[in-house]
């Protein structure tokens, strides 16, 4: 695996986390020579990647404006398009459709090399390189409560482990050493002992993903006030950018410093403090790699359950996850996605703080409208676990056997668990006695239509299919996993024939047989622990009349 092609049409955070996976490939491989495929508006993201050995960008806005010009022929953009062509028409080892979107899989298929992720067949039928790559285009996509991360499903569905011991960034040595004599110095000036600097970052993508600015305002009063943090206001080099902290620091009872910092000098900023506070993603993902800890504020679109902080010492606040809306586009402001950005209050952010940084004892948390969730690591890799605050043991339970479910069906091994089951029984009896009702329907549809299949009665078979289809759009997402396995299958076979169809039937079958054991594997844990907690209080009893 020597000359790699990776093609990330992706935005700035997506390319950021692409840098662990790079980081992986160098490490398993020293001598592979990886080359990235990008969009040339995010040219300066990719610069910053260690192991990268060459870019090449698509020059997407040029090209459009060809297309949309009616002065120019369709020929300049089909001219654009074709340099890079000519660029990446190479003798690749391996190429890795990072993007999976139309473009790169037309470029993967063109290429037509050893692949991972996904290609069209002459058809235009997708083909996967293997079942994770079935998960990251038509699993997660379609998941609501995602259970896996995006960056460990990367790694699995281009088989390897994570390793992070190739430095993923560039780090300049000059930036670094001013950023720490200047910070050294900040925190020397304002009079504190041993403060902590927190950088916070003002700004994010999608303004539904912004703390609310009076909330803002308030958390960087309070870090200016407390005697063990220092805030750095930390933006790009833009006018907007600068107007908005000049309007933020207007209004603070005491100025905060304002970091200006482009691309190639922020990894030297986040490394020289002790803390990040961010809404954005980007600049998370660059945390990251670099193991600073970030209290990311989950707000928005952002889909913290697919591209969460990664950093165990980090921790996710989010406006109460069942209230949450992910849909996200250009202009997407639902008024669901409105109303849950002034859900977080500063008072939220400074008792984490206090709590999970600093080690402070405080008081319970007040807000009962959000949950504070924290990295943990299990076989499949990052898992988002509830510790504090709201908690909806209905979709966290989903989300366990959602993801025990893909261990099982893809690796044929099982998770030790992450004790959700016994967190409340009473609710997770009934939420399981649904899912079960829930599989016996899914069942009697499944085999109805082998039976159709055995019979060769084509009519039947196309009747119970539809049903199928139907259902799927009508079920929980657990419940539906499976069946997102049998469409990604059965939508790219080109006429399929009966032994074909039956032979897809006949794995979504043993797919729902791993659903029914995982239940009564639940359900025997629950029976166990209402065993032993009536043990317990028949002791106690015991206890207190003999004593």
């Amino acid at each position: 695996m020597k000359d790699i092609l990776i093609i990330n049409f992706k935005r700035h955070g997506d390319i950021f986390q692409m840098g662990r996976l790079i980081s992986s490939i160098k490490n398993n491989n020293p001598d592979a020579n990886v080359t990235v495929l990008i969009n040339k508006e995010f040219e300066k993201s990719a610069e910053l990647l260690n192991g990268v050995k060459n870019i090449i960008t698509l020059d997407r806005k040029k090209i459009v404006s060809y297309k949309k010009n009616k002065i120019y022929s369709n020929g300049f953009a089909l001219d654009e398009f074709g340099k890079t062509i000519k660029e990446i028409n190479k003798s690749w080892n391996l190429v890795i459709n990072y993007s999976n979107d139309r473009i790169s899989t037309s470029l993967a298929s063109y290429l037509n090399k050893e692949f991972k992720g996904i290609q069209f067949d002459l058809n235009c039928n997708v083909k996967y390189s293997n079942e994770w790559a079935v998960v990251f285009n038509d699993v997660l996509t379609q998941q609501k409560y995602a259970p896996l991360n995006f960056n460990d499903c990367y790694h699995k569905m281009v088989g390897i482990e994570e390793n992070n011991s190739f430095n993923a960034l560039h780090v300049s040595n000059e930036y670094n050493k001013v950023c720490h004599q200047n910070f050294l110095k900040m925190r020397k000036a304002e009079g504190k002992v041993d403060p902590k600097l927190v950088a916070v970052q003002l700004t994010a993508s999608n303004i539904n993903k912004m703390i609310e600015r009076q909330e803002l305002i308030n958390l960087i009063n309070k870090l200016n006030n407390k005697e063990d943090t220092i805030p750095l206001l930390v933006i790009a080099p833009t006018s907007d950018e600068r107007s908005y902290a000049n309007k933020i620091n207007s209004e603070l009872e005491q100025k905060a410093v304002t970091i200006e910092a482009q691309f190639s000098a922020l990894p030297s900023v986040l490394i020289n403090c002790d803390l990040l506070i961010t809404p954005d993603t980007a600049i998370k993902h660059m945390a990251d790699i670099l193991d600073v800890p970030t209290i990311e504020l989950s707000m928005g679109p952002s889909p913290f359950l697919k591209q969460g902080s990664t950093n165990q010492e980090s921790i996710i606040i989010t406006p109460r996850v069942k209230d949450r809306d992910f849909a996200y586009g250009p202009s997407a402001h639902t008024e669901k996605q409105v109303r849950n950005n002034e859900i977080i209050k500063s008072d939220d952010i400074v008792y984490a703080l206090d709590k999970f940084f600093l080690n402070k004892d405080v008081q319970k948390l007040e807000n009962s409208d959000i949950s504070i969730y924290q990295v943990r690591q299990d076989e499949l890799g990052a898992f988002y676990k509830n510790i504090e605050g709201r908690m909806d043991t209905e979709i966290e339970l989903e989300r366990y056997l959602s993801r025990d479910f893909l261990y099982r069906k893809i690796e044929r091994k099982s998770l030790s668990g992450h004790g959700i089951v016994e967190s409340d029984l009473n609710f997770t009896s009934s939420w399981l006695e649904q899912a079960q009702g829930e599989l016996i329907n899914s069942s009697r549809h499944v085999l109805a239509a082998i039976k159709a299949t055995l019979a060769q009665d084509t009519v039947k078979l196309q009747q119970k299919l539809t049903e199928i289809t139907s259902y799927m759009g009508h079920t929980s997402d657990y419940c539906a996993l499976p069946f997102l396995f049998y469409r990604a299958k059965i939508n790219n076979i080109e006429n399929p024939t009966l032994p074909e169809v039956e032979h897809i039937l006949i794995a979504l079958k043993n797919d729902l047989q791993i659903q029914f054991e995982q239940i009564k594997e639940v359900s025997n844990l629950i029976r166990e622990s209402r065993s032993r907690l009536r043990q317990e209080s028949t002791k106690e009893l015991l206890n207190e009349s003999r004593s």
